[in-house]
Protein backbone atom coordinates (compact mmCIF):
# COMPACT_ATOMS: atom_id res chain seq x y z
CA UNK A 1 0.00 0.00 0.00
CA UNK A 2 2.84 2.42 0.53
CA UNK A 3 4.36 1.54 -2.41
CA UNK A 4 0.65 2.82 -3.87
CA UNK A 5 0.86 6.28 -1.41
CA UNK A 6 4.63 7.01 -2.92
CA UNK A 7 3.57 6.71 -6.23
CA UNK A 8 0.11 8.35 -6.33
CA UNK A 9 1.72 11.38 -4.81
CA UNK A 10 4.50 11.54 -7.34
CA UNK A 11 2.03 11.37 -9.84
CA UNK A 12 -0.28 14.25 -8.29
CA UNK A 13 2.71 16.61 -8.20
CA UNK A 14 3.52 16.02 -11.75
CA UNK A 15 -0.37 16.42 -12.47
CA UNK A 16 -0.39 19.88 -10.71
CA UNK A 17 2.96 21.46 -12.01
CA UNK A 18 1.29 20.21 -15.84
CA UNK A 19 -1.89 21.95 -14.97
CA UNK A 20 -1.62 25.12 -13.10
CA UNK A 21 -1.50 23.64 -9.59
CA UNK A 22 -4.42 21.35 -10.07
CA UNK A 23 -4.00 17.62 -9.95
CA UNK A 24 -6.62 15.53 -11.69
CA UNK A 25 -7.66 12.33 -9.14
CA UNK A 26 -8.73 10.56 -12.66
CA UNK A 27 -5.75 11.77 -14.34
CA UNK A 28 -3.52 10.34 -11.34
CA UNK A 29 -5.65 6.83 -11.50
CA UNK A 30 -5.33 5.85 -14.97
CA UNK A 31 -1.55 6.75 -14.77
CA UNK A 32 -1.50 4.47 -11.77
CA UNK A 33 -3.03 1.65 -12.76
CA UNK A 34 -0.69 1.20 -15.71
CA UNK A 35 2.67 1.99 -14.04
CA UNK A 36 1.41 -0.31 -11.01
CA UNK A 37 -0.67 -3.32 -12.20
CA UNK A 38 -1.03 -4.69 -8.50
CA UNK A 39 -2.65 -1.38 -7.83
CA UNK A 40 -6.00 -3.13 -9.40
CA UNK A 41 -6.17 -5.76 -7.49
CA UNK A 42 -8.63 -3.41 -4.66
CA UNK A 43 -9.58 -0.26 -7.16
CA UNK A 44 -12.07 1.38 -4.99
CA UNK A 45 -9.20 1.49 -2.25
CA UNK A 46 -6.69 2.94 -5.16
CA UNK A 47 -9.23 5.25 -5.70
CA UNK A 48 -9.60 6.51 -1.75
CA UNK A 49 -6.04 6.93 -1.55
CA UNK A 50 -5.63 8.92 -4.79
CA UNK A 51 -8.45 11.50 -3.84
CA UNK A 52 -6.89 12.29 -0.36
CA UNK A 53 -3.41 12.70 -1.55
CA UNK A 54 -4.82 14.97 -4.39
CA UNK A 55 -6.90 16.94 -2.03
CA UNK A 56 -3.55 17.94 0.08
CA UNK A 57 -1.60 18.37 -2.96
CA UNK A 58 -4.09 20.77 -4.78
CA UNK A 59 -4.35 22.28 -1.09
CA UNK A 60 -0.84 23.50 -1.58
CA UNK A 61 0.62 26.96 -2.96
CA UNK A 62 2.40 26.10 -6.28
CA UNK A 63 5.72 27.12 -4.37
CA UNK A 64 5.30 24.19 -1.86
CA UNK A 65 4.34 21.75 -4.63
CA UNK A 66 7.63 22.99 -6.35
CA UNK A 67 9.59 22.71 -3.23
CA UNK A 68 8.10 18.74 -2.91
CA UNK A 69 8.90 17.83 -6.26
CA UNK A 70 11.93 19.46 -5.60
CA UNK A 71 13.00 17.64 -2.65
CA UNK A 72 11.18 13.69 -4.71
CA UNK A 73 13.28 14.62 -8.14
CA UNK A 74 10.15 14.53 -10.29
CA UNK A 75 10.78 15.23 -13.49
CA UNK A 76 7.04 17.78 -14.49
CA UNK A 77 7.69 18.75 -18.00
CA UNK A 78 4.64 18.10 -20.45
CA UNK A 79 5.07 16.35 -23.03
CA UNK A 80 4.97 18.28 -26.51
CA UNK A 81 1.77 18.29 -28.31
CA UNK A 82 -0.26 19.97 -31.44
CA UNK A 83 -1.53 22.97 -30.67
CA UNK A 84 -5.67 22.90 -31.03
CA UNK A 85 -6.66 23.63 -34.72
CA UNK A 86 -9.75 25.41 -35.34
CA UNK A 87 -11.42 23.12 -38.09
CA UNK A 88 -12.67 24.74 -41.20
CA UNK A 89 -16.43 25.17 -41.63
CA UNK A 90 -18.04 22.18 -43.96
CA UNK A 91 -20.67 23.48 -46.15
CA UNK A 92 -19.76 27.01 -46.97
CA UNK A 93 -21.45 27.77 -50.20
CA UNK A 94 -21.78 31.81 -50.14
CA UNK A 95 -21.74 34.30 -47.45
CA UNK A 96 -21.25 32.31 -44.18
CA UNK A 97 -23.47 33.98 -41.10
CA UNK A 98 -23.83 32.94 -37.56
CA UNK A 99 -25.06 34.44 -34.62
CA UNK A 100 -24.56 34.65 -30.84
CA UNK A 101 -27.74 34.28 -28.95
CA UNK A 102 -27.22 35.03 -25.57
CA UNK A 103 -29.99 35.81 -22.58
CA UNK A 104 -29.59 39.47 -21.13
CA UNK A 105 -30.37 38.09 -17.61
CA UNK A 106 -27.23 39.36 -16.78
CA UNK A 107 -23.47 40.47 -18.51
CA UNK A 108 -21.65 38.28 -20.02
CA UNK A 109 -19.58 35.33 -18.33
CA UNK A 110 -16.82 33.50 -19.40
CA UNK A 111 -18.90 30.92 -20.67
CA UNK A 112 -20.94 32.69 -22.48
CA UNK A 113 -17.59 34.17 -24.34
CA UNK A 114 -16.87 31.13 -25.71
CA UNK A 115 -20.25 30.73 -28.37
CA UNK A 116 -19.41 34.34 -28.97
CA UNK A 117 -15.35 34.33 -29.19
CA UNK A 118 -16.17 30.73 -31.60
CA UNK A 119 -18.61 32.25 -33.84
CA UNK A 120 -16.89 35.52 -34.74
CA UNK A 121 -13.22 33.43 -35.32
CA UNK A 122 -15.01 31.57 -38.20
CA UNK A 123 -17.03 34.76 -39.45
CA UNK A 124 -13.71 36.60 -39.55
CA UNK A 125 -12.25 33.61 -41.49
CA UNK A 126 -14.60 33.52 -43.69
CA UNK A 127 -15.21 37.48 -44.27
CA UNK A 128 -19.26 36.53 -42.95
CA UNK A 129 -21.39 38.47 -41.03
CA UNK A 130 -22.18 38.28 -37.33
CA UNK A 131 -25.38 38.87 -35.94
CA UNK A 132 -26.47 39.07 -31.86
CA UNK A 133 -29.88 38.31 -31.45
CA UNK A 134 -30.85 38.75 -27.83
CA UNK A 135 -32.44 35.47 -26.83
CA UNK A 136 -35.27 37.68 -24.54
CA UNK A 137 -37.97 36.12 -24.09
CA UNK A 138 -38.56 34.36 -21.33
CA UNK A 139 -40.19 36.69 -18.78
CA UNK A 140 -40.62 34.36 -16.10
CA UNK A 141 -37.61 32.33 -14.80
CA UNK A 142 -34.51 34.22 -16.67
CA UNK A 143 -36.22 37.28 -16.75
CA UNK A 144 -34.25 39.57 -18.76
CA UNK A 145 -32.31 42.76 -17.05
CA UNK A 146 -32.64 45.82 -18.57
CA UNK A 147 -29.26 47.19 -17.67
CA UNK A 148 -27.14 43.80 -19.82
CA UNK A 149 -29.18 45.46 -23.09
CA UNK A 150 -26.30 47.72 -22.92
CA UNK A 151 -23.94 45.50 -20.90
CA UNK A 152 -23.99 42.69 -23.48
CA UNK A 153 -22.59 44.94 -26.82
CA UNK A 154 -20.29 46.70 -24.17
CA UNK A 155 -18.32 43.27 -23.15
CA UNK A 156 -18.29 42.00 -26.85
CA UNK A 157 -16.60 45.66 -27.58
CA UNK A 158 -14.19 44.73 -25.10
CA UNK A 159 -13.50 41.32 -26.89
CA UNK A 160 -12.76 42.51 -30.18
CA UNK A 161 -16.52 41.46 -31.66
CA UNK A 162 -17.88 43.83 -33.69
CA UNK A 163 -21.65 42.50 -34.34
CA UNK A 164 -22.87 43.70 -38.06
CA UNK A 165 -26.16 43.42 -36.18
CA UNK A 166 -27.47 43.27 -33.13
CA UNK A 167 -31.12 42.21 -32.34
CA UNK A 168 -33.86 41.65 -29.43
CA UNK A 169 -36.08 38.87 -30.14
CA UNK A 170 -39.01 40.38 -27.85
CA UNK A 171 -39.08 42.91 -30.63
CA UNK A 172 -40.12 40.59 -32.89
CA UNK A 173 -43.27 38.86 -31.80
CA UNK A 174 -45.56 40.11 -34.51
CA UNK A 175 -43.12 37.94 -37.05
CA UNK A 176 -43.43 34.43 -34.40
CA UNK A 177 -47.93 34.91 -34.05
CA UNK A 178 -47.48 35.47 -37.95
CA UNK A 179 -45.49 32.12 -38.78
CA UNK A 180 -47.97 30.61 -35.86
CA UNK A 181 -50.43 31.15 -37.40
CA UNK A 182 -49.58 29.83 -40.75
CA UNK A 183 -48.31 26.24 -39.32
CA UNK A 184 -51.90 26.50 -37.65
CA UNK A 185 -53.56 26.91 -41.21
CA UNK A 186 -51.54 24.24 -42.43
CA UNK A 187 -52.73 21.52 -39.87
CA UNK A 188 -48.83 21.55 -38.47
CA UNK A 189 -49.66 23.26 -35.20
CA UNK A 190 -52.60 23.07 -32.62
CA UNK A 191 -53.41 24.72 -29.35
CA UNK A 192 -53.52 22.58 -26.81
CA UNK A 193 -56.11 23.16 -23.77
CA UNK A 194 -55.22 19.65 -22.17
CA UNK A 195 -54.27 20.48 -17.93
CA UNK A 196 -50.58 20.11 -17.86
CA UNK A 197 -50.29 16.65 -16.37
CA UNK A 198 -52.63 14.81 -18.61
CA UNK A 199 -51.02 15.75 -21.65
CA UNK A 200 -47.48 15.03 -20.24
CA UNK A 201 -48.91 11.55 -19.47
CA UNK A 202 -50.17 11.39 -22.79
CA UNK A 203 -47.02 12.23 -24.66
CA UNK A 204 -45.14 9.65 -22.23
CA UNK A 205 -47.25 7.13 -23.40
CA UNK A 206 -46.76 8.32 -27.14
CA UNK A 207 -50.88 8.58 -27.28
CA UNK A 208 -51.97 11.67 -29.30
CA UNK A 209 -54.10 14.17 -26.73
CA UNK A 210 -57.84 14.97 -28.48
CA UNK A 211 -57.27 18.38 -29.60
CA UNK A 212 -54.59 17.40 -32.28
CA UNK A 213 -57.30 15.94 -34.64
CA UNK A 214 -59.61 18.81 -34.18
CA UNK A 215 -59.61 21.40 -37.70
CA UNK A 216 -57.50 24.10 -38.06
CA UNK A 217 -60.53 26.68 -38.16
CA UNK A 218 -60.72 25.73 -34.42
CA UNK A 219 -57.58 25.92 -33.88
CA UNK A 220 -56.98 29.37 -35.46
CA UNK A 221 -60.52 30.12 -32.54
CA UNK A 222 -58.02 28.80 -29.93
CA UNK A 223 -55.02 30.46 -30.62
CA UNK A 224 -57.19 33.80 -30.85
CA UNK A 225 -58.40 33.00 -27.59
CA UNK A 226 -55.10 32.91 -26.05
CA UNK A 227 -54.40 36.42 -26.59
CA UNK A 228 -57.36 37.71 -23.99
CA UNK A 229 -59.33 34.52 -22.68
CA UNK A 230 -57.18 31.79 -21.79
CA UNK A 231 -55.07 32.07 -18.36
CA UNK A 232 -51.44 30.99 -17.89
CA UNK A 233 -51.35 26.80 -18.42
CA UNK A 234 -55.09 26.86 -19.60
CA UNK A 235 -53.48 26.52 -23.40
CA UNK A 236 -50.49 26.00 -25.56
CA UNK A 237 -49.23 26.24 -28.58
CA UNK A 238 -47.90 22.75 -30.19
CA UNK A 239 -45.97 21.58 -33.10
CA UNK A 240 -47.05 18.52 -35.03
CA UNK A 241 -44.55 15.79 -34.57
CA UNK A 242 -43.89 12.32 -34.44
CA UNK A 243 -46.13 11.33 -31.39
CA UNK A 244 -44.47 8.02 -31.33
CA UNK A 245 -41.14 9.25 -31.08
CA UNK A 246 -38.31 7.72 -29.23
CA UNK A 247 -37.80 10.88 -27.21
CA UNK A 248 -40.46 12.24 -25.66
CA UNK A 249 -39.20 15.34 -25.63
CA UNK A 250 -39.47 15.52 -29.47
CA UNK A 251 -43.29 14.53 -29.09
CA UNK A 252 -45.50 17.67 -30.46
CA UNK A 253 -43.38 20.08 -28.31
CA UNK A 254 -44.31 23.17 -27.21
CA UNK A 255 -44.32 26.63 -29.41
CA UNK A 256 -45.82 29.55 -27.35
CA UNK A 257 -47.65 29.41 -24.19
CA UNK A 258 -49.44 32.54 -21.84
CA UNK A 259 -47.50 34.40 -19.43
CA UNK A 260 -50.52 36.76 -17.55
CA UNK A 261 -48.32 39.22 -15.44
CA UNK A 262 -44.81 39.06 -17.10
CA UNK A 263 -41.80 40.69 -15.59
CA UNK A 264 -40.01 42.03 -18.87
CA UNK A 265 -38.54 45.02 -19.10
CA UNK A 266 -39.45 46.18 -22.30
CA UNK A 267 -42.71 44.46 -23.76
CA UNK A 268 -45.80 43.52 -22.18
CA UNK A 269 -47.14 40.25 -23.79
CA UNK A 270 -49.88 37.52 -22.99
CA UNK A 271 -48.19 35.35 -25.51
CA UNK A 272 -44.90 34.03 -25.18
CA UNK A 273 -42.65 32.23 -28.16
CA UNK A 274 -40.50 29.89 -26.59
CA UNK A 275 -36.92 29.53 -27.88
CA UNK A 276 -36.96 26.73 -29.91
CA UNK A 277 -40.01 28.15 -32.09
CA UNK A 278 -38.62 32.09 -31.80
CA UNK A 279 -35.33 31.06 -32.36
CA UNK A 280 -35.16 28.61 -35.52
CA UNK A 281 -37.64 31.35 -37.61
CA UNK A 282 -35.35 34.08 -37.04
CA UNK A 283 -32.60 31.82 -37.74
CA UNK A 284 -33.69 30.98 -41.00
CA UNK A 285 -35.06 34.59 -41.51
CA UNK A 286 -31.23 36.19 -40.82
CA UNK A 287 -29.96 34.05 -42.89
CA UNK A 288 -27.90 31.78 -40.64
CA UNK A 289 -25.60 29.00 -42.52
CA UNK A 290 -23.86 27.88 -39.16
CA UNK A 291 -24.54 26.96 -35.95
CA UNK A 292 -22.13 26.68 -33.34
CA UNK A 293 -24.05 25.43 -30.32
CA UNK A 294 -24.11 23.19 -27.16
CA UNK A 295 -24.45 19.26 -27.65
CA UNK A 296 -27.15 19.84 -25.10
CA UNK A 297 -29.17 21.44 -27.84
CA UNK A 298 -29.43 18.01 -29.92
CA UNK A 299 -32.89 17.91 -29.55
CA UNK A 300 -33.44 21.25 -30.11
CA UNK A 301 -31.93 20.62 -33.53
CA UNK A 302 -34.68 18.05 -34.38
CA UNK A 303 -37.70 20.11 -32.94
CA UNK A 304 -36.98 22.77 -35.19
CA UNK A 305 -36.09 20.32 -38.44
CA UNK A 306 -39.94 20.12 -37.88
CA UNK A 307 -40.33 23.99 -38.65
CA UNK A 308 -37.83 23.80 -41.39
CA UNK A 309 -39.96 20.64 -43.30
CA UNK A 310 -42.93 22.34 -43.42
CA UNK A 311 -41.70 25.09 -44.35
CA UNK A 312 -38.94 23.72 -46.62
CA UNK A 313 -36.32 25.98 -45.06
CA UNK A 314 -32.65 24.61 -45.55
CA UNK A 315 -31.86 23.89 -42.20
CA UNK A 316 -28.21 25.86 -41.14
CA UNK A 317 -24.81 23.87 -40.61
CA UNK A 318 -25.21 22.44 -36.64
CA UNK A 319 -21.91 22.45 -35.09
CA UNK A 320 -21.93 20.60 -31.57
CA UNK A 321 -19.53 21.32 -28.62
CA UNK A 322 -19.27 20.28 -25.15
CA UNK A 323 -19.22 22.38 -22.20
CA UNK A 324 -16.70 24.68 -21.24
CA UNK A 325 -17.11 24.00 -16.98
CA UNK A 326 -14.26 26.48 -15.34
CA UNK A 327 -14.73 25.28 -11.63
CA UNK A 328 -15.58 27.49 -9.21
CA UNK A 329 -17.32 30.05 -11.54
CA UNK A 330 -21.46 30.95 -10.47
CA UNK A 331 -23.64 30.65 -13.32
CA UNK A 332 -25.52 33.91 -14.34
CA UNK A 333 -28.83 33.33 -12.31
CA UNK A 334 -26.78 32.09 -9.43
CA UNK A 335 -25.13 35.31 -9.34
CA UNK A 336 -28.25 37.66 -9.79
CA UNK A 337 -29.79 35.57 -6.69
CA UNK A 338 -26.63 36.36 -4.61
CA UNK A 339 -26.36 40.24 -5.79
CA UNK A 340 -30.19 40.57 -5.31
CA UNK A 341 -29.39 39.40 -1.59
CA UNK A 342 -26.93 41.67 -1.16
CA UNK A 343 -24.19 38.69 -0.80
CA UNK A 344 -21.82 40.06 -4.17
CA UNK A 345 -21.32 43.84 -4.77
CA UNK A 346 -22.20 43.34 -8.48
CA UNK A 347 -21.81 42.12 -11.40
CA UNK A 348 -18.04 43.09 -11.04
CA UNK A 349 -17.48 41.37 -8.28
CA UNK A 350 -14.46 39.53 -8.12
CA UNK A 351 -15.71 36.29 -6.91
CA UNK A 352 -17.63 36.15 -10.13
CA UNK A 353 -16.38 34.85 -13.70
CA UNK A 354 -18.02 37.73 -15.48
CA UNK A 355 -15.93 39.08 -18.23
CA UNK A 356 -16.56 42.34 -16.34
CA UNK A 357 -15.30 40.49 -12.92
CA UNK A 358 -12.56 39.64 -15.02
CA UNK A 359 -11.61 42.68 -16.61
CA UNK A 360 -11.84 44.42 -13.19
CA UNK A 361 -9.05 42.00 -11.81
CA UNK A 362 -6.64 42.57 -14.96
CA UNK A 363 -7.53 39.52 -17.11
CA UNK A 364 -6.67 40.62 -21.12
CA UNK A 365 -9.57 39.74 -23.67
CA UNK A 366 -6.36 38.60 -25.49
CA UNK A 367 -6.58 35.52 -23.27
CA UNK A 368 -9.08 34.79 -23.00
CA UNK A 369 -9.52 34.81 -26.69
CA UNK A 370 -5.79 32.46 -26.95
CA UNK A 371 -7.65 30.40 -24.57
CA UNK A 372 -11.08 29.73 -26.04
CA UNK A 373 -9.69 28.66 -29.62
CA UNK A 374 -7.16 26.91 -28.24
CA UNK A 375 -9.15 24.74 -26.84
CA UNK A 376 -11.50 24.61 -29.68
CA UNK A 377 -14.42 22.91 -30.95
CA UNK A 378 -15.27 19.41 -29.48
CA UNK A 379 -18.51 17.43 -28.36
CA UNK A 380 -16.91 16.22 -24.77
CA UNK A 381 -17.03 18.62 -22.14
CA UNK A 382 -13.94 20.37 -21.00
CA UNK A 383 -13.67 20.81 -17.37
CA UNK A 384 -11.10 23.76 -16.01
CA UNK A 385 -9.87 25.40 -13.03
CA UNK A 386 -9.22 29.36 -13.38
CA UNK A 387 -5.63 28.54 -13.20
CA UNK A 388 -5.80 27.55 -16.38
CA UNK A 389 -6.54 30.83 -17.95
CA UNK A 390 -4.45 32.62 -15.68
CA UNK A 391 -1.76 30.61 -17.29
CA UNK A 392 -2.42 32.18 -20.66
CA UNK A 393 -3.01 35.80 -19.23
CA UNK A 394 0.64 35.36 -17.85
CA UNK A 395 1.96 34.87 -21.08
CA UNK A 396 0.84 37.69 -22.54
CA UNK A 397 0.79 40.54 -19.31
CA UNK A 398 4.32 39.18 -17.54
CA UNK A 399 7.02 40.66 -20.51
CA UNK A 400 4.79 43.96 -20.74
CA UNK A 401 3.90 45.00 -17.24
CA UNK A 402 5.83 47.24 -14.92
CA UNK A 403 7.14 45.89 -11.41
CA UNK A 404 6.88 47.78 -8.23
CA UNK A 405 7.45 47.42 -4.68
CA UNK A 406 4.93 46.20 -2.38
CA UNK A 407 4.33 44.88 1.38
CA UNK A 408 1.24 43.55 2.88
CA UNK A 409 0.49 44.78 6.81
CA UNK A 410 3.78 47.22 6.76
CA UNK A 411 6.19 46.69 9.72
CA UNK A 412 8.38 49.42 10.35
CA UNK A 413 12.27 49.70 10.20
CA UNK A 414 14.86 51.80 11.10
CA UNK A 415 17.66 51.69 8.33
CA UNK A 416 19.55 55.15 9.59
CA UNK A 417 22.93 52.88 9.79
CA UNK A 418 22.75 51.94 5.68
CA UNK A 419 25.26 54.34 4.06
CA UNK A 420 22.04 55.17 1.31
CA UNK A 421 20.14 56.97 4.03
CA UNK A 422 18.02 59.76 2.35
CA UNK A 423 19.53 59.50 -1.00
CA UNK A 424 17.79 58.74 -4.43
CA UNK A 425 18.33 55.04 -5.97
CA UNK A 426 17.19 54.30 -9.62
CA UNK A 427 15.46 51.21 -9.38
CA UNK A 428 16.66 49.81 -13.05
CA UNK A 429 12.91 48.30 -14.68
CA UNK A 430 12.78 44.55 -15.69
CA UNK A 431 10.45 45.91 -18.28
CA UNK A 432 12.05 47.32 -21.14
CA UNK A 433 8.68 49.94 -21.87
CA UNK A 434 9.23 50.69 -17.91
CA UNK A 435 10.69 54.17 -17.60
CA UNK A 436 13.57 54.11 -14.46
CA UNK A 437 12.21 55.31 -11.64
CA UNK A 438 13.09 56.14 -8.08
CA UNK A 439 12.52 55.88 -4.79
CA UNK A 440 13.70 58.64 -2.32
CA UNK A 441 14.95 56.05 0.62
CA UNK A 442 15.18 58.34 3.72
CA UNK A 443 15.46 56.55 7.14
CA UNK A 444 13.14 54.26 7.77
CA UNK A 445 11.51 51.85 5.70
CA UNK A 446 8.67 49.56 5.27
CA UNK A 447 8.70 45.76 4.53
CA UNK A 448 6.00 42.80 5.48
CA UNK A 449 4.82 41.96 8.78
CA UNK A 450 5.31 38.28 8.39
CA UNK A 451 8.80 38.50 7.00
CA UNK A 452 9.34 40.69 10.11
CA UNK A 453 8.82 37.89 12.52
CA UNK A 454 10.11 34.93 10.23
CA UNK A 455 13.49 36.69 9.88
CA UNK A 456 13.70 38.47 12.82
CA UNK A 457 17.54 38.21 13.84
CA UNK A 458 18.16 36.91 10.56
CA UNK A 459 20.66 37.70 8.14
CA UNK A 460 18.64 38.99 4.90
CA UNK A 461 18.96 41.18 2.06
CA UNK A 462 16.73 44.12 1.41
CA UNK A 463 15.94 43.64 -2.73
CA UNK A 464 18.01 46.11 -4.62
CA UNK A 465 19.52 47.77 -1.54
CA UNK A 466 21.54 46.13 1.43
CA UNK A 467 22.65 42.86 2.92
CA UNK A 468 22.33 42.88 6.83
CA UNK A 469 20.87 41.43 9.98
CA UNK A 470 16.85 42.16 10.36
CA UNK A 471 15.65 43.96 13.48
CA UNK A 472 13.78 47.09 14.39
CA UNK A 473 16.94 48.81 13.51
CA UNK A 474 18.65 46.88 10.74
CA UNK A 475 22.10 46.65 11.28
CA UNK A 476 23.79 46.36 7.63
CA UNK A 477 27.15 44.49 6.35
CA UNK A 478 30.33 46.18 4.96
CA UNK A 479 30.70 45.52 1.62
CA UNK A 480 34.06 44.21 1.99
CA UNK A 481 32.53 41.20 4.29
CA UNK A 482 30.31 40.19 1.06
CA UNK A 483 32.27 38.04 -0.17
CA UNK A 484 33.05 35.79 2.59
CA UNK A 485 29.30 34.88 2.97
CA UNK A 486 26.87 32.57 0.70
CA UNK A 487 24.65 34.54 -1.25
CA UNK A 488 22.79 31.88 -2.28
CA UNK A 489 21.18 30.81 0.72
CA UNK A 490 20.10 34.25 1.69
CA UNK A 491 16.48 35.48 2.03
CA UNK A 492 15.45 38.27 0.07
CA UNK A 493 12.83 40.98 1.10
CA UNK A 494 10.61 43.31 -0.27
CA UNK A 495 10.69 47.01 1.34
CA UNK A 496 8.92 50.09 0.90
CA UNK A 497 10.85 53.56 1.77
CA UNK A 498 8.05 54.82 4.45
CA UNK A 499 8.59 58.56 2.96
CA UNK A 500 8.17 57.56 0.14
CA UNK A 501 4.96 55.24 0.02
CA UNK A 502 1.24 55.07 -0.54
CA UNK A 503 -1.76 52.86 1.09
CA UNK A 504 -2.86 50.22 -1.14
CA UNK A 505 -6.27 48.10 -0.53
CA UNK A 506 -5.51 44.67 -2.38
CA UNK A 507 -8.74 42.83 -3.05
CA UNK A 508 -8.41 38.88 -3.66
CA UNK A 509 -10.10 36.63 -6.07
CA UNK A 510 -12.39 35.70 -2.75
CA UNK A 511 -12.74 39.05 -1.74
CA UNK A 512 -10.56 39.49 1.01
CA UNK A 513 -8.79 42.55 1.59
CA UNK A 514 -5.43 43.54 2.61
CA UNK A 515 -3.94 46.54 3.75
CA UNK A 516 -0.71 47.42 2.44
CA UNK A 517 1.94 50.02 1.43
CA UNK A 518 3.50 50.39 -2.26
CA UNK A 519 6.09 52.91 -3.56
CA UNK A 520 4.31 56.07 -4.65
CA UNK A 521 5.69 55.52 -8.29
CA UNK A 522 1.89 53.62 -8.81
CA UNK A 523 -0.02 57.59 -7.82
CA UNK A 524 -0.52 58.13 -11.28
CA UNK A 525 -1.82 54.84 -12.74
CA UNK A 526 -5.35 54.02 -12.75
CA UNK A 527 -7.25 50.67 -14.45
CA UNK A 528 -3.43 49.57 -15.23
CA UNK A 529 -2.33 45.89 -14.65
CA UNK A 530 0.99 45.65 -12.80
CA UNK A 531 3.19 43.33 -10.87
CA UNK A 532 3.90 43.68 -7.26
CA UNK A 533 7.46 41.83 -6.45
CA UNK A 534 7.23 38.68 -4.79
CA UNK A 535 2.73 39.04 -4.21
CA UNK A 536 1.70 38.78 -8.33
CA UNK A 537 -0.48 41.10 -10.34
CA UNK A 538 -2.76 43.31 -9.94
CA UNK A 539 -4.85 45.73 -11.60
CA UNK A 540 -4.92 49.65 -9.78
CA UNK A 541 -8.12 51.34 -9.58
CA UNK A 542 -7.50 54.93 -8.00
CA UNK A 543 -11.50 55.62 -6.43
CA UNK A 544 -11.76 57.98 -3.95
CA UNK A 545 -8.64 59.37 -3.73
CA UNK A 546 -7.60 55.62 -2.19
CA UNK A 547 -5.59 53.30 -4.63
CA UNK A 548 -7.75 49.43 -4.64
CA UNK A 549 -5.47 46.97 -6.00
CA UNK A 550 -7.59 43.93 -7.74
CA UNK A 551 -5.31 40.97 -7.62
CA UNK A 552 -4.98 38.78 -11.04
CA UNK A 553 -2.87 36.03 -10.44
CA UNK A 554 0.79 34.94 -9.41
Amino acid sequence: MQKIKDLAEKLALKNAAQHGGRASSKAVLGSLLGALPEAKKDVPATIKIIEQIVQDINSMTEEQQQKQISTLKIATAMPKKEKQVMKDLEGVEKTVVMRFAPNPNGPLSFGHSRQAILNWYYVKKYKGKFIVRLDDTDPKIKTPLKEAYDWIPEDLMWLGIKPDKIICASSRFPIYYEYAEKLIRMGAAYVCVCPREKFAQLKKSAIACPCRSLTPKEHMMRWKKMFKDYQDGEAVLRIKTDIKHKNPAIRDWPAARIVTNPTHPLVDYQVWPLYDFASAIDDHLLGITHLIRGIDFIATSEKQGYLYDYFNWKYPKDIQTGKLIVEGMKSTSDARKLIEEGKLTGWDDVRLGTLRALKKRGFTPQAIIAFITDVGIKKSDIRVSEKNLCAYNKKIIDSITSRYFYVEEPQEIDISTTKYTNTTRIINPPVKSQVARKLNIGTRIYIAKKDYEKYQGKFVRLKEFAYGILDKKFRPVDEKDLPKINKAGIQVLQWVPKRDSVDVELIMPDNTKHNGKAESNINTLNNKTVQFERVGFANLIQKNKKIIAYFTHT
